[in-house]
């Protein structure tokens, strides 16, 4: 009963709008559409504002589309990082990462190759080789942090933990790198007669700072352990250097 009581309704419905558009279709087909038109004077200068902007828009179209496409770039940038994946004469590949994710990854695959960021063993690490590996680090997390802008960095701990690692590795090369790169660049270029038959752990003795350096070390890698443990980066590994003798 009450489906045929809702189907009656809407048929009345029907049947009285269907009755009222033949009435106004009627009364229009007796009066001209231009002079009834001009009548409502409202209805008038609404379609010519309409017919204003059509011609508006058709003339600057162009500059609509730029505009737009603009601000949907600027859109997409606020919430994703684009990246270019490869770019070939076949075509590109783009992919749309957040810029938290993205920095993870960059800096857990970069240092998953860097061993003594979190040890150090001066009985077979070179010295200069590893604070060139640092300065490295230093000039790549410096580079990548620029993924992040105002709104992603907010309240990220991959933010801060990037900018705990920049002051760090900025305040063991300032405080170690210019006196043992000076004082091994003399040594390679004035050699012992002894050197030749020393391994670089024995040469490296013979820096007039080394104790203070190799302490230096030392606690730079306790704080790259734990910045490891943020990214993500096993560095179980290298608990003990002399079973894995690869890393830098």
């Amino acid at each position: 009963m009450m489906n045929e009581k809702n189907i009656g309704r809407r048929r009345l419905i029907f049947i009285v709008i269907l009755f009222i558009l033949i009435v106004v279709v009627i009364q229009l087909g007796r009066h001209d559409l231009r002079q009834f038109i001009e009548r409502c004077s409202w209805l008038y200068h609404l379609g010519r504002n309409i017919l204003f902007l059509i011609d508006v828009i058709t003339h600057l179209r162009l500059i609509i589309f730029l505009t737009i496409m603009i601000l949907i770039w600027n859109f997409i940038k606020k919430r994703w990082v684009i990246r270019f994946e490869k770019l070939d004469v076949g075509g590109a590949s783009i992919i749309f990462e957040q810029p938290e994710n993205l920095f993870n990854q960059q800096i857990k695959n970069f240092m998953n190759t860097k061993r003594t960021l979190f040890y150090f063993d001066p009985n077979r690490d070179n010295i200069s080789d590893t604070i060139k590996s640092y300065y490295q680090t230093y000039e790549f997390i410096r580079e990548n942090i620029k993924l992040f802008d105002i709104k992603s960095s907010t309240g990220s701990e991959y933010y801060e933990e990037a900018n705990k690692m920049i002051y760090k590795l900025n305040e063991f090369l300032t405080s170690y790198q210019s006196n043992y790169r000076r004082w091994y660049d003399h040594r390679v270029s004035n050699p012992r007669k002894t050197d030749y038959q020393k391994c670089i752990s024995e040469i490296q003795k013979d820096y007039w700072n080394y104790q203070e350096l190799i302490v230096g070390f030392a606690e730079f890698n306790n704080d790259f352990l734990n910045y490891a443990k943020t990214f993500g980066i096993n560095t179980e590994k290298w608990d003990n250097p002399q079973k894995n003798k690869n890393g830098e």
